[in-house]
């Protein structure tokens, strides 16, 4: 993360290697990201994100993704 207080909002970009899987799932997991994080971008300080995602992201229920989603908010949040 990159705070910057001269953006508008939080601007995220996602990193998802092939190893994640194909394109599908890849793209896939590329949507439910960006739907959790702009449920929560009025948590989040403007500035520069970068998502990365790990191959064990590709069997994880959406549940488990929200959860995980917050805890890494939560962590951005306090540091």
């Amino acid at each position: 993360m990159l705070t910057d207080s001269s953006l508008p909002s939080a601007h995220v970009g996602y990193a998802i290697g092939r190893n994640v899987g194909g394109a599908v799932l890849r793209n896939r997991i590329r949507r439910q990201l960006r739907s959790l994080l702009e449920a929560k971008s009025s948590n989040m300080p403007a500035g520069w994100y970068l998502v990365g995602v790990q191959p064990r992201v590709a069997t994880m229920s959406w549940t488990d993704l929200g959860a995980t989603v917050d805890q890494l908010l939560t962590k951005v949040a306090s540091s």
